[in-house]
Order: structure tokens, then sequence, then C-alpha cells
């Protein structure tokens, strides 16, 4: 079959975000980190198997507190996973946070909790049953915290102002 060459280029251009940009899909948090990037393992070497799974993520970069960080996402979660490294270049600290990012409104402080509790209830398999570890309420947020047993946790922020709602599951150094 012979396709003329802009048809071709069509098909080829359709295919390219499949074949380039998919982010990883097997993918599930465990006590000590996502995939190959676990707590403890060196940053850089860590990201270059991680991009085999995401093609589309980005290099190893200074991160908004300064630790170098890379980030990826995860297709069946709907999430991004941040790895972040010490001053020797040893991942420290993997937060992995719901696709839709920042900008998530709710209603109220509990509605928040409801959808971190939900968030959480994603990873019981691996990590086992959260329980409830804390409420703070502060001028601005009603934050919360959701601790696995192995001491992962969900933290959660509600910020009274314009009803955003934002969490986290964090695994730190100690916890995996």
């Amino acid at each position: 079959m012979r396709f003329p060459g802009s048809a071709l280029a069509t098909i080829l251009l359709a295919a390219l975000p499949a074949a380039c940009g998919s982010p990883a899909q097997d993918l599930q948090p465990s006590a000590d980190g996502v995939g190959p990037l676990t707590l403890g393992a060196n940053l850089e070497k860590s990201a270059m198997q991680a991009r085999q799974l995401d093609p589309g993520a980005l290099p190893v970069a200074p991160g908004c507190d300064g630790r170098d960080e890379f980030a990826m996402r995860i297709r069946p979660l709907d999430a991004t996973v941040m790895a972040m490294a010490d001053a020797e270049g040893q991942i420290e600290e993997i937060v992995v946070q719901p696709g839709s990012g920042p900008g998530l409104r709710t209603t109220s402080g509990d509605a928040c909790f409801r959808q971190a509790e939900a968030f959480a209830s994603k990873f019981s398999n691996e990590l086992g049953h959260h329980a409830t570890g804390s409420q703070i309420q502060k001028a601005t947020t009603i934050e919360h915290t959701l601790n696995f047993p192995g001491g992962q946790r969900v933290q959660a922020r509600w910020f009274r102002g314009g009803g955003n709602c934002d969490f986290a599951l964090y695994i730190t150094r100690g916890t995996g």
C-alpha cells in the first residue's frame, strides 16, 4: 500500500505522542519509592531509568527548594511522581501527586479530606491501610495527615480563601 507523502507524515505525527510521551503504565508506589525512584538511590541514575518509562519527563534540575529534582507521570494512578535528592545526590524524598495537581477546589475542609482519603486508598494494597493521623487548623488552612503503617503519609491542605485543596503521598527517608 502506498501513501502520499503528506498522508504518511500525518500518520507518523499522530502516532508520535503515543510513542514518545506516554507515561509509565505499570508503576505503583511501594514502601521505599516508585519504580526506579527509590529512597537512597542515586537520583541521576534513577532518573535515567525512569525516563525509559516516561520519555516525556524532563531531566534532573534544581527544584523550588533548591534540591535536585526529577519528575515523571504514571498513568494507572493519573499521578506525577517527584524525587528530590540530598547534597550527595541520593534520593531523600518522593512525592506522589494526583494528576489533577494543584487547583482542585472543594467546598470545605471535610470535602478536601474525603478527596485525600480516596487518593490514599489507592495505595492500601502496597502500603497497608492508612489511619487518620491528625488535623490541624491554621489561620488560612485546614491540614490533615493520613499515616500508613510504614511511615509514609498523605498530607492534605484546604485553603479557606479560595477553596483550593491539595494533597500528596510523601515517602521520605526513615519511612521506607
